[in-house]
């Protein structure tokens, strides 16, 4: 999976800035485009499956996503890690 710096956008309006994020776009045309990822966050952030995030990428690319999982690791209290599905292509 290729790696992208984000600014992720919440609608707690707790953003998350420079997260690196693992993202996998498949599709042949924009608008046949889909794409996931996964990323860290701090597990304080709180952030759970099913919250709607908007995504901009160092690329100039932005796109909305909702997470679809996390997961907490007690090894590493501090992290979580989230996995999210875009809601459309990427733009």
């Amino acid at each position: 999976m290729p790696s992208h710096i984000a600014l992720i956008e919440r609608s707690n309006h707790k953003h998350l800035n420079r997260v690196e994020v693992e993202l996998t776009i498949t599709g042949a045309s924009p608008d046949r485009q889909s794409w996931r990822g996964e990323f860290k966050s701090r597990s304080v952030d709180g952030i759970l499956p099913n919250e709607r995030l908007s995504f901009t990428l160092d690329t100039g690319q932005k796109g909305l996503a909702r997470v679809s999982e996390t997961h907490f690791d007690s090894r590493s209290p501090d992290a979580t890690l989230v996995h999210f599905t875009g809601m459309g292509p990427l733009a």
